[in-house]
């Protein structure tokens, strides 16, 4: 049988007549239209180009390297992007994570509250019913044997009470004008919802000073620190605080005590009937109103003094060549070494953070680059293998 050479067809009929020369290899005769085909086919068949066979057969010797590379490149630009969105994919995970532990934890305290709540009640039930079952024993028994004393409930535990704290500061502070720092003081603790208890302001040609006592609201206590710092320059800052819990329970206690007097004297006043006993109950009603007076004074008084912070204010005045500036003074080679530690504090946090970025990124570039690389070999395998 005549062959044609068929490094000049399409590789796909190549690859076919191929196959059917290789089916009639064995018995030519067997098939003999099968074989006219085979060559009608190679005959008709249109030739490949020489330009193209040049680049085919370098591909095949090269490996289609080039075909890979395009592709590897062409993934490139999309491994930045696969890491962000791995950081963002993590981050909501951990903020979903986290918020599902906080509910199922406040899910659960509230569960247990809720689950001792009954408990509580019938314990209650409980010993009360076994407090009337020992009395009616009692009863029945008259004056025969003594029976076992019946349990008493247990008390309910009181809710816990709010603290209370006094909280005072004394602030010195030097400016070379003493009256306008003074009008400054009245107007920074009036802008705090504060008010000057007391005040002394002494000028003349020497030496002039000023002294405040001002009282602010507890909770605008900074606010209140921080604009009067800026009426001058720091010298001393003393903050204390007095836990007096104590004092202003006892004060509520007492008042408490006094109104229940108060009210059982009237119910006694209402039942009394002879002119005797309403002398003597309303001798007792005037002394318990002076008692709830002096009681409810005292308790105003600690209210007070837990609600609003005193400032004991010092204004010392100085000459304008030796006047510090507000703003923390001459610039000394302490400040500097102080700002020299900040810029280093500063740049630590700031590499810290970028580091805690580039750290997730570099893992999943890095797991992208892999998957890459992978890709790549596996299909450079499988174009040799074909």
């Amino acid at each position: 049988m005549r062959r044609r050479d068929t490094t000049t067809l399409d590789p796909a009929v190549a690859a076919e007549l191929e196959a059917l020369e290789g089916a009639l290899a064995g018995d030519p005769a067997a098939e003999p239209e099968l074989a006219a085909l085979v060559r009608d086919v190679r005959a008709d068949a249109p030739a490949m180009a020489s330009g193209f066979r040049a680049r085919l057969e370098e591909r095949v010797e090269r490996g289609f390297e080039r075909t890979s590379r395009k592709r590897l490149h062409s993934l490139r630009p999309m491994i930045p992007a696969l890491g962000v969105a791995g950081c963002v994919l993590a981050a909501l995970v951990a903020v979903v994570l986290s918020a599902g532990g906080g509910s199922s934890d406040d899910a659960g305290s509230t569960g247990a509250g809720r689950a001792a709540a009954p408990a509580q009640t019938e314990s209650s039930d409980s010993a009360k019913s076994s407090g009337g079952g020992g009395g009616s024993t009692s009863g029945s028994a008259g004056g025969g044997s003594s029976s076992a004393p019946a349990l008493a409930a247990p008390a309910p535990s009181a809710p816990a009470r709010q603290r209370r704290v006094e909280r005072s500061t004394r602030l010195e502070l030097t400016t070379t004008d003493v009256q306008a720092a003074s009008d400054g003081v009245v107007r920074a603790t009036q802008a705090t919802g504060g008010f000057v208890q007391s005040s002394q302001v002494a000028t003349g040609d020497g030496r002039s000073t000023a002294s405040f006592v001002l009282r602010v609201p507890t909770s605008r206590l900074d606010d209140a620190l921080a604009r009067l710092s800026k009426l001058g320059h720091v010298r001393s800052l003393q903050q204390s605080a007095d836990d007096i819990t104590n004092v202003y329970n006892g004060a509520s206690t007492r008042l408490a005590e006094a109104r229940a007097t108060r009210r059982g004297l009237l119910r006694a006043l209402s039942k009394a009937t002879t002119a005797q006993e309403v002398s003597s109950l309303r001798a007792r009603i005037a002394d318990n109103r002076r008692a709830l007076q002096r009681y409810q004074r005292e308790l105003n008084a600690v209210r007070n003094r837990a609600n609003y912070a005193t400032i004991g204010l010092e204004l010392t005045g100085v000459a304008r060549k030796h006047a510090a500036v507000p703003g923390g003074g001459s610039w000394t080679p302490g400040d500097a070494a102080h700002d020299a530690v900040r810029v280093l504090e500063v740049s630590a946090g700031v590499a810290l953070i970028a580091l805690a970025v580039l750290v997730p990124l570099t893992l999943v570039g890095a797991a992208g680059g892999f998957a890459a690389v992978a890709v790549r070999r596996r299909r450079r395998e499988a174009a040799l293998s074909s």
